[in-house]
């Protein structure tokens, strides 16, 4: 299967505008199409000849009219078009215009895992019932379909504070021991990861397919990479991620779901007891064409890319338990 025309959703995005920029450096493979709303801004890189629809995603002709002719959908939208039924929309679009390959809107790292399987479809989407869905549609013959999860951004988490790190400031908070294993991604390896798939669809086709290439990922080794990077000492403060755990659950029984999300984020990547945030038994890098990297080199190209006064988001970074 040979896939050409590439149309994206969501290329405005943090990721949709990474994987835009991995396909430009294919052009002569790839013509890009980028997927918006009607009400949206967007414009195409500059010197790009990449074209731009405006679309209404509630209707399915309004889509099924922009997926003509398109071999391939990459699906980057988030917010509410991420429930089921605005998802449907779209794959029933792609499907009426005769594309070939769907490309699942996953990516943040093993949605089946059972942390993610408790969470209120409210707050993470539906993307498993909407890869319930995709294999039905390939086992009919009507659609192939593949996904690809690696985890949090490692650059984007390291630079913004998720992580749990105040480079500006030298801060460091440090939730539980600091030693559970995670499995993140760097962006830019996400987008190469993409580009990849599309360039070689058989291996990948009708699965999802999981990457991580920061070896040896944790807390501690980041602030000891960190440290001897910047060759200085950060201030260090241990916080007690069972309590903020114990306290997102309360609320999530409640139904106070956005109160709980941001805690669940945080034990869903650091308490050791009930993380699962280590997917490594399932990564297939190879396969992809994606390299392993020390945290150190991670670190490194991090800093080299924001700068080591990139400002965090404050709310990002400081994660207490919320009140019960």
């Amino acid at each position: 299967m040979e896939l050409k025309n590439i149309a994206i959703l969501g290329a405005r995005g943090t990721l949709g505008s990474a994987i835009v920029n991995e396909l430009l450096k294919d052009s002569s493979r790839f013509t890009i199409t980028g997927i918006s709303r009607e009400m949206s801004t967007y414009t195409a890189p500059a010197g790009s000849n990449i074209a731009v629809k405006s679309v209404d995603y509630s209707s399915l002709s309004s889509l099924t009219e922009a997926f003509a002719g398109q071999d391939a959908i990459i699906n980057c939208i988030t917010a509410g078009a991420t429930q089921f039924e605005p998802m449907k929309i779209i794959v029933d679009a792609a499907v009426a215009a005769g594309v070939k390959f769907f490309f699942a809107d996953e990516f943040v790292g093993n949605i089946e895992k059972e942390q993610f399987r408790r969470m209120p479809e409210a707050a993470v989407g539906s993307k498993l019932r909407v890869r319930e869905y995709l294999k039905e549609l390939s086992k009919e013959g009507k659609m192939q379909w593949t996904s690809l999860n690696g985890g949090p951004f490692f650059d984007l988490w390291l630079m913004q504070g998720p992580a749990g790190f105040d480079i500006p400031n030298k801060r460091a908070r440090i939730y539980g021991t600091g030693l559970n294993k995670m499995c993140w991604t760097p962006l830019p390896t996400m987008a190469l990861a993409t580009a990849n798939m599309l360039r070689n669809p058989g291996p990948v086709t009708n699965r999802p397919i999981h990457i991580s290439t920061v070896a040896n990922l944790t807390q501690s080794a980041i602030l000891a990479s960190l440290e001897s990077v910047l060759d200085t000492k950060f201030s260090v403060e241990n916080v007690d991620v069972a309590k903020i755990v114990k306290h997102s659950r309360i609320a999530l029984e409640r139904g106070e779901v956005a109160k709980a999300m941001k805690g669940l984020g945080v034990g869903g990547q650091f308490y050791e007891v009930d993380s699962g945030s280590d997917f490594s038994h399932l990564v297939e890098n190879e396969t992809v064409g994606v390299e392993v990297v020390s945290v150190e080199e991670a670190v490194r190209d991090a800093l080299e890319k924001w700068g080591q006064d990139s400002p965090i988001v404050e709310g990002m970074f400081r994660i207490e338990a919320c009140e019960i």
